[in-house]
């Protein structure tokens, strides 16, 4: 039996629950007092970012006041005075209710604003005050990390800034899961949403009260849901069509049948540019297997900048696809306008960079990656290993139970494996980590100097039949893929030349003379130059073939900055993915860096004395850097001439900085220093930092590879800023001296 009381209670409670629903729409007031605005214009502003109402009011005596009409509660509206752009000061935010309100400011400090009524309003004060110590140290921070003169000191604050940062995000998660009716709570979550999983959202979204769904700023949500559940693992990629970097219309479903990486990036964005090199390397190892690669840019205002970006992290090639996201913004009314209608990264929920999908060969997402490791495996899982499998079967008359080697790569790269003829046939079956790899089989006895009996091959996937069936590898016929069909071809050409050449060099190895030795270069001349003529040929000739790359490998150290770049991006994909191109990248890359006009690369090294030497150190002054040796013959002959210029501009402002390629020769590099008389305080002598171990390999510490040096004497001549004026090679004396005239005036 209920008393009177109780059904009044149960009555009360019923209509307040009949309030809080009505209560999301009606009347509002707001009145509010603020110092120091005496006839002045205060503004009050709700809405979206992209439609919005604003009012107006004056301040008379410190007094002002707004009323009318919510449509629904806003938790962003904002009171503030003259205009609202950049970095204005005379700002407060707050959430507008249909309910009474007040608020207190001060003119000149409108952080320290301070709003009361509204269900809303006072759970953001709860919270404030729950983070105002947090909120305190980030702005501290703030302002020391504005005022930081190094990025070391920069990164050291942001780093302070973290656990704070923290602290506010643990919060504002801890407010979304026990505030499922505040208003708030959509506000809060709709910053949170990129952090979240489908699923995760969903249940927090599911969870919110039916009032907060139909009056909260929901939209967004419900929007970002929608975006999120299309782009599920097992859902067909969202498909989308836009010009590509080249201007021609690219559409996603085209790579049907190929597994993509899709990858949302922008030129400003470091960790995309730092995951760039990772996918440039997945790229080469899979693209032969069936990957292409999708590169969506947050570049649409900044075309160049992505551009340049492209080209300087080397995401190009026939399986690179690049497209701007297609965002659109709009100011000419005054607001922000975006049009998202052919925005791509809307379609995938993007709200941070980098960002990367996986898709299969049927066109469905198989996730968003999170990690490296994770895109590694499931690369391995839908295309398998990135090896490439050979097989060699080899016929070799008379040579029972000789050994033989296959040994292919580069450097300390290189592998060597071993087997016996046995029947007369071997076999070697072995896995590449890369389509194509050029190698030797050796048969018996090798002697570096002398020889032996070897013949060149050109391992791809697939078999190769080495027929020596007259008892000679050398005189083998090779059977195999496209590579080894290009060999067998070049090798044919080059014959006519190689025969006589290789005749005339054992000759000279077994001269006993000078007068013999002599004769027999003048001899090998003409042909050494005919070799290398045809070498050139061939690589200009034939882009697509592996042969031509080893040959720009051996010339480029001859070979302009200009033409070894153009020569270079002339070859095919094929050819600079999988040919011997290490070092010609490395090459090009270096060179690029010591071009007239650019900043000479500094190093610190031991100078002679035992003390570090900086070659920045000489800014200021005019420096010849002079790459030598103790035993080079032409450089002690170019020294004189040197030591003459020293002696000529030393005291306007001239140094010599020498670098040495006698790493383990000390003794006779310093006595060779002593002898040519390089000794004075302008004069700075180190050594290289050549280390054997690194034979083949791009070795940091050696200065000779900053400056891409391939003979000696090289030197560089350096101006006053640091900067290269030009390189002087051996006979180009008269270059150096005039260049130096002109920087000396």
């Amino acid at each position: 039996m209920k008393t009177r009381f109780q059904t009044l209670l149960i009555a009360i409670v019923c209509m307040l629950g009949c309030c809080s629903v009505a209560s999301a729409q009606g009347k509002y007031s707001l009145k509010g007092t603020i110092s120091n605005a005496d006839g002045e214009k205060i503004y009050l502003r709700y809405g979206t970012f992209e439609v919005f109402t604003q009012d107006s009011a004056v301040v008379k005596k410190g007094k002002f006041r707004f009323s009318g009409i919510l449509d629904r509660p806003y938790t962003s509206a904002i009171l503030y005075m003259g205009k609202l752009e950049g970095r204005n000061p005379k700002y407060a935010q707050f959430a507008l209710e249909p309910t009474k309100m007040t608020a207190e400011l001060d003119a000149n400090q409108f952080n320290k604003a301070v709003f009361h009524g509204g269900k809303t309003q006072e759970e953001r004060n709860a919270l404030n005050a729950q983070t105002a110590e947090a909120n305190k140290k980030l702005d501290e921070l703030d302002k020391a990390y504005s005022a930081a003169k190094t990025a070391q000191e920069g990164e050291a604050i942001t780093a302070q800034m973290a656990p704070y940062s923290k602290q506010l995000k643990d919060a504002c998660l801890n407010f979304i899961k026990t505030h499922p009716d505040s208003y708030l709570t959509p506000e809060f979550l709709r910053y949170e949403t990129g952090n979240m999983s489908y699923q995760e959202l969903k249940e927090v979204y599911d969870g919110l009260s039916d009032d907060v769904k139909e009056y909260g700023d929901c939209k967004e949500i419900v929007k970002e849901l929608a975006s999120l559940e299309r782009v599920q693992p097992g859902k067909v990629a969202p498909d989308f069509t836009a010009k590509d970097i080249n201007g021609k219309p690219f559409t996603l479903s085209s790579l049907k049948g190929k597994v993509v990486i899709l990858d949302f990036w922008a030129s400003w964005c470091k960790p995309c540019r730092e995951s760039n090199p990772h996918m440039l390397q997945l790229y080469k190892k899979y693209h032969p297997k069936g990957l292409e690669m999708v590169y969506v840019s947050d570049d649409d205002r900044a075309e160049a900048a992505w551009r340049k970006a492209v080209e300087q992290d080397k995401l190009k090639g026939e399986g690179f696809h690049h497209v701007l996201r297609g965002l659109k913004v709009d100011r000419s009314n005054g607001h922000y306008n975006f049009d998202k209608t052919n925005d791509i990264s809307d379609k995938y929920a993007i709200h941070y960079l980098p960002t990367k999908y996986l898709i299969d060969r049927a066109g469905r997402i198989v996730g968003k990656i999170e990690s490296n490791d994770d895109l590694d495996r499931e690369l391995e899982r839908l295309l398998g290993k990135a090896e490439y499998a050979f097989t060699i079967d080899g016929t070799v008359a008379n040579a029972e139970g000789k050994e033989v080697l296959l040994a292919y790569g580069e450097g300390l790269g290189m592998k060597r494996e071993r087997t016996t003829v046995k029947d007369g046939k071997f076999q070697f079956k072995g896995v590449m980590d890369k389509p194509y790899y050029k190698g030797a089989l050796v048969l018996g006895e090798w002697d570096p100097r002398k020889g032996g009996d070897r013949c060149e091959v050109a391992l791809e996937e697939g078999t190769l039949t080495v027929d020596a069936s007259g008892g000679k590898l050398e005189n083998a016929t090779l059977k195999g893929g496209r590579a080894q069909d290009e060999l067998n071809s070049y090798q044919a050409m080059l014959k006519p030349v190689m025969d006589p050449l290789m005749a005339l060099n054992n000759q000279y190895y077994n001269a006993k003379t000078d007068k013999q030795r002599n004769a027999l270069r003048q001899k090998m001349e003409p042909l050494s130059q005919q070799y290398g003529q045809m070498m050139d040929n061939y690589m200009r000739t034939h882009p697509d073939s592996y042969i031509s790359a080893e040959n720009l490998r051996m010339e480029m150290g001859k070979m302009s900055f200009d033409d070894l770049k153009n020569t270079y991006n002339a070859f095919t994909e094929r050819v600079r993915l999988y040919g011997d191109t290490d070092e010609i990248e490395r090459e090009i890359d270096v060179l690029s860096k010591i071009q007239p006009g650019a900043v000479a690369p500094d190093f610190t090294a031991t100078d002679v004395n035992g003390k570090p030497f900086t070659l920045s150190s000489l800014k200021g002054k005019v420096v010849i850097l002079d790459f030598w040796a103790s035993w080079c013959v032409p450089c002690r002959k170019s020294n004189p001439h040197v030591r003459a210029l020293y002696d000529k501009y030393h005291a306007k402002g001239l140094d010599i900085v020498y670098v040495a390629s006698d790493d383990g020769r000390e003794d006779v590099w310093r006595k060779a220093i002593e002898t040519d008389q390089l000794v004075g305080e302008g004069y700075h002598h180190v050594l290289r930092g050549f280390d054997m171990k690194m034979a083949g390999q791009y070795n940091p510490k050696d200065i000779s590879n900053k400056y891409a040096i391939h003979y000696i004497p090289t030197k560089f001549l350096i101006d006053r800023e640091g900067k290269i004026v030009c390189r002087i090679d051996e006979g180009q004396d008269e270059l150096l001296d005039k260049k130096l005239e002109e920087l000396m005036k």
